[in-house]
């Protein structure tokens, strides 16, 4: 329920109005059940007082046998307001009663009183009085009618001096504050008003005077201050460089003095290299520290003249002014890249971070400010995929790159809903008896126009516009999925292996699929390998261990590729105890017949052996590659030379005939 919204001078008078009526209206009330209570009884002892009186007078006369005294008693007695009829009953014989009424009366009218005439002990008659019933009535009527005059009274009296005691101390103060308050809005040039008293009024009206005058000085600070919000609106409040409104701005004004003068700018677009990295493990309040110490690096390396921008995030841009040679702006691109990349400390830890560096010309590159500034990113995540750290100038072709790059991306959006991925099996085969081991499951696109399109020209892509977790879930039910298959017809193929990018494996979903895709597949640990690089299983250990334990605690294995271009350190062995570790092709290719690969496999071989983890090479070819690794201890293979990826089908054929051999 919504209550009518009253204005002061309303409610007010409303509140007047029931705070005068309310009471007298309750002491009205009051005053009438009172004056009931109270003449009930004395109008009862009153009839008693005069029936006692009657029968008094009557005793002598009826004693007497004086029947003209008896009537003169009984006439007065009738001439009491009160008093209706009057009946006499002697106890003579033959007397008759005698009965005396008002006029008008009704016999059985008012209510009787009786009593006895008794003298000497003697009953000389039977006295009955009729009284009056609204006795009572009329005199409540009086006594209503007087007690609503002096409610009326009182009510008017009250209502005058309220009134004018609203009207003086509350109307009349509340329109010199109104009035006060519009000067104040409209910053009228006007006095302080004066107020007299000290009620609660008069003291607003005091604090408006001051208000008021606080006001007009803010409003000549904020004037004066104006500038300087203005400069502040147009800066980075963490770094205080300029802000992408005062880089458009200044960016626009030296492209329109360039193009007029004949004169040459470059822009510089720059990006920190895995800076999600240091919030992530130091926190976003050392991510800030540290963009502000890069700040101040960037400034120092650049000229006075030039423009440096926190573009977004750690995002920076940078407007060279007088850009004629470009291996001069080349040259400061290295010194920045060299500034950044120098070691600081934050929060008591050092950190290293890198930057890529796009670079376009004016008016080489963009005839305008904006087009420069898109060419120049362009040109960064050029350098980005040229393998960060590294600056790199903008070329036409990066457009037609960057538009191949986004068409691809929509073809691997539209691929993931439409099902055109699908997983090819190469096994994993024992050197000595070609028994197969294992197999390692293989993404392929098989493209509706380009065919068959392997993973190398696609996971890239998948991994920049963020489709890899969604590509790595498909990759793990299908593999479920074909092992659950391969169950069903009673074909043992020994584990399967699935590769899992570094994205996908920092992903806090990864264990959440592998679980739910065993558990929707019934597929055993024992069934199933996950295969990382060691580059992946090295970097942010802490993070890698806590994914490894729980993978452990699911029973799964992990198998680490690639081994030997990496780290290969020994302690992430022991840390993370893998149960397979996979030679990298590079080091099997040109094997038996380069002395420093043969001695770096045999190595590791011993060092696996000597751990307990199952050794695998990559990349096997030929027949002396086979025979070289089968006698130095390495008894599992897989390459070209023992099958090459296959579909579904045509693994199970060769698992099928590797079976039959054996028998």
């Amino acid at each position: 329920m919504h209550w009518p919204r009253l204005s002061i001078r309303t409610t007010v008078l409303l509140a007047i109005a029931a705070a005068v009526l309310i009471p007298a209206a309750a002491l009205w009330r009051f005053d009438q059940g009172l004056i009931r209570e109270v003449q009930q009884p004395l109008i009862q002892q009153h009839r008693q007082a005069v029936l006692v009186m009657a029968s008094n007078v009557l005793v002598e006369p009826l004693w007497t046998i004086d029947s003209n005294q008896v009537q003169s008693a009984l006439k007065r007695t009738l001439d009491e307001p009160s008093v209706l009829a009057v009946r006499l009953a002697e106890r003579r014989p033959l007397a008759p009663p005698l009965v005396l009424r008002r006029p008008g009366t009704d016999e059985d009218a008012g209510r009787p009183m009786r009593t006895e005439i008794v003298r000497e002990g003697e009953v000389l008659a039977d006295l009955e009085l009729r009284f009056d019933d609204r006795e009572l009535d009329r005199i409540l009527a009086a006594r209503r009618a007087a007690t609503l005059q002096l409610v009326a009274l009182q009510v008017l009296l009250a209502t005058a001096v309220l009134l004018g005691v609203f009207y003086r101390r509350l109307l009349l103060p509340i329109e010199r504050l109104k009035r006060q308050a519009s000067a104040m809005a409209h910053r009228d040039e006007v006095a302080p008003m004066t107020w007299r008293g000290d009620d609660e009024l008069a003291e607003l009206g005091q604090h408006l005077n001051e208000v008021h005058a606080q006001i007009n000085g803010l409003f000549t600070e904020i004037e004066a201050k104006k500038a300087a919000l203005e400069t502040m609106a147009l800066h980075d409040p963490l770094t205080g460089l300029a802000n992408r409104t005062l880089f458009a701005e200044l960016a626009l004004a030296a492209v329109a003095a360039a193009r007029r003068d004949g004169g040459r700018l470059a822009l510089l677009f720059l990006d920190l290299d895995r800076f999600k990295s240091v919030n992530d493990q130091l926190g976003h309040a050392a991510g800030d520290e540290l963009l502000v110490a890069l700040a101040g690096r960037l400034r120092a390396a650049v000229r006075e003249s030039d423009v440096v921008c926190r573009h977004s995030g750690d995002e920076f841009t940078i407007l060279l002014h007088d850009a004629h040679q470009w291996d001069e702006v080349a040259a400061t691109a290295d010194r920045l890249l060299k500034s950044i990349e120098a070691p600081m400390m934050v929060r008591e830890q050092e950190v290293t971070v890198s930057a890529s560096i796009g670079i376009a010309l004016f008016p080489d590159d963009a005839a305008d400010h904006e087009e420069l500034l898109r060419h120049a990113d362009t040109a960064m995540y050029a350098a980005k995929r040229l393998g960060r750290a590294r600056h790199s100038f903008f070329r036409s072709e990066f457009n037609s790159q960057l538009q191949a790059t986004l068409r691809l991306e929509k073809e691997l959006q539209y691929a993931l809903v439409n099902d055109e991925f699908v997983l090819h099996y190469q096994p994993l085969v024992a050197a000595d008896s070609g028994a197969v081991l294992g197999c390692e499951a293989l993404i392929r696109w098989q493209h509706p126009l380009r065919g068959l399109v392997p993973p190398g020209q696609f996971i890239g892509a998948a991994e920049q516009c963020g489709l890899i977790s969604e590509l790595g879930t498909w990759t793990v039910r299908a593999a479920c999925a074909q092992i659950a298959e391969w169950k069903r017809a009673g074909l043992n193929v020994g584990a399967v292996a699935v590769n899992v990018s570094a994205l996908e494996f920092r992903h806090h979903r990864l264990v959440d699929t592998l679980t739910q895709a065993m558990a929707d597949f019934g597929v055993q640990p024992a069934e199933l390998e996950i295969e990382l690089t060691e580059s992946v299983l090295m970097t942010d250990t802490d993070t890698t261990q806590r994914i490894v334990e729980r993978l452990h605690a699911l029973g799964l294995r992990l198998v680490v590729d690639d081994f030997g271009t990496g780290y290969s350190s020994l302690a992430y062995l022991k840390r993370l105890r893998p149960s397979k570790i996979k030679i990298d092709r590079s080091f099997v290719r040109d094997l038996p017949a380069d002395e420093d690969d043969r001695v770096l496999v045999r190595a590791i071989v011993q060092l696996a052996r000597a751990l307990g983890i199952v050794v695998v090479a990559e990349g096997v070819e030929t027949e002396p590659q086979r025979e070289f690794l089968c006698g130095i201890g390495c008894n599992v293979l897989q390459g070209f030379l023992l099958a090459r990826p296959q579909p579904a089908p045509q693994f199970e054929q060769i698992v099928r005939a590797a079976l039959v051999d054996a028998r």
